[in-house]
């Protein structure tokens, strides 16, 4: 068992409350944690039935930290000094449940009050108290003010919100409310084994309500989301969890029988196992993440998938392999712009300078893959980003350092058409935001 940040775990921790765990893992990544790992660094020791209260605190208070924390502020008379930090991520904790979920003061401030007793600061009570309860009696005129500043109103860095401003005039605002609204749950049924309508059926047949995709021919989505592992077909490799926009890569890349296929930064190989049941393919998976390799065997395994799984980085020259391959499919590592409601994190945890950091850590892996191209082939580029520093701007770069490159048209009603590609926006129920270009190589 791993350790926790919070000392070292046992076989019979110390049991937290969700409020706690909660207020711990937000602390965690506001020290620059991904939730996801703060959360399972915390989640072992609390409550199977407070787990969902406990997961929807922390991601909740990620979704509109901007908002709350500002909040916060001009509720405290005095910040918290930088030790304190998971006590200032239990105000934030106390003020979503009023603010967001809408909770009863009453009970709310009570049990939020309380965790200072179970983190062993008891003098702190009656500063979280004397906050949320000035809430409760004056958010009349707190609340205004926050919705006159997209920042706070909106609940996004302010450097993320100048971008989208740019980059989409007429789209930035609907970006931003769907980046605050809870992603759908979507389903990637396996072809190898059933069919998308066969599959709705026992769905129906179950009582689950659903409904096929639009743009993928694989795709449903369940009216609630659910514990996937107790549907129908699970265990037998019937479907997959996966976004509808990242399930439009194999159908883009349209791999063929007999081809030999590179998917490029494959972790956690959703993808890869996509193109594996749409076409007998010999397909080289490669992450230079080890540990994220992990989940690509599970994949592979579950759904009674082969191909050849290599941990390697290819932003350095000397990963790359010889030029054999007929399609590369490269969705780069990304800012993940697109998918900010699914993890709403990311808005606390990028910066602005990593969109350049990443600008060039992407065109090295595409030149590099791009070695690994036969002549005649084709490579999908894609990003999980809505920005065009990480997508046109880099595809329209790319070709025109490469005289054997030249950009394929994309045929379809789906997203925005650029120059070079499509741009997918994140779509009320339906699709994340997603990029894709697709390139050819010319024949000698």
């Amino acid at each position: 068992m791993s350790e926790s940040p919070w000392g070292q775990r046992n076989n019979t921790p110390t049991e937290l409350s969700a409020r706690l765990a909660a207020a711990r893992a937000l602390a965690a990544v506001l020290d620059g944690q991904s939730a996801t790992q703060a959360i399972a660094n915390v989640e072992d020791l609390v409550e199977g039935n407070d787990l969902g209260f406990m997961r929807d605190l922390v991601l909740g208070s990620c979704r509109w930290y901007f908002r709350l924390n500002a909040l916060a502020k001009m509720l405290l008379k005095h910040p918290f000094s930088e030790d304190e930090q998971d006590l200032h991520a239990l105000l934030v904790i106390g003020l979503y449940q009023l603010v967001v979920q809408g909770k009863a003061p009453h009970a709310a401030v009570h049990a939020t009050v309380d965790v200072c007793d179970e983190m062993g600061k008891q003098y702190a009570k009656s500063v979280i108290n004397a906050c949320l309860r000035r809430y409760g009696r004056e958010y009349e005129t707190l609340l205004p003010p926050l919705n006159d500043n997209p920042v706070t109103a909106t609940s996004h860095p302010k450097w993320l919100v100048k971008m989208l401003t740019k980059a989409w005039p007429e789209q930035w605002s609907d970006i931003l409310r769907e980046n605050n609204e809870r992603a759908p749950l979507c389903l990637r049924v396996n072809r190898r084994q059933i069919r998308r309508d066969d599959y709705l059926n026992v769905l129906n047949e179950a009582g689950i309500a659903a409904w096929a995709g639009e743009y993928s021919a694989d795709a449903i989505y369940l009216n609630e989301a659910c514990d996937v592992t107790s549907l129908p077909g699970f265990e037998q490799g019937q479907f997959s969890v996966q976004d509808e926009a990242p399930q439009m890569a194999a159908q883009l890349l349209a791999p063929q029988s007999g081809e030999r296929i590179l998917d490029a930064c494959t972790a956690p190989g959703g993808k890869a196992c996509h193109v594996l049941e749409c076409a007998d393919v010999e397909l080289t998976a490669i992450d230079a993440d080890e540990h994220r390799l992990q989940r690509v065997y599970e994949n592979l395994q579950r759904l009674q998938l082969k191909a050849d799984v290599r941990c390697a980085d290819l932003a350095e020259p000397d990963a790359t392999l010889d030029a054999a391959f007929d399609a590369i499919l490269l969705d780069v590592p990304c800012s993940a712009t697109g998918v900010i409601r699914r993890h709403p994190d990311i808005r606390l945890l990028r910066r602005r300078e990593d969109i350049e950091a990443l600008q060039g850590l992407q065109q090295r892996i595409l030149h590099n893959c791009w070695r690994m191209l036969k002549p005649g082939g084709r490579l999908l580029y894609a990003t999980c980003s809505v920005l065009p520093q990480e997508n046109s701007d880099q595809v329209r770069s790319f070709v025109a350092s490469q005289e054997d490159a030249s950009v394929q048209g994309i045929d379809g009603e789906f997203g925005q058409a650029t120059d070079v590609g499509r741009q997918l926006l994140p779509k009320h129920d339906s699709h994340d935001g997603f990029f894709y270009a697709l390139l050819h190589k010319a024949a000698h």
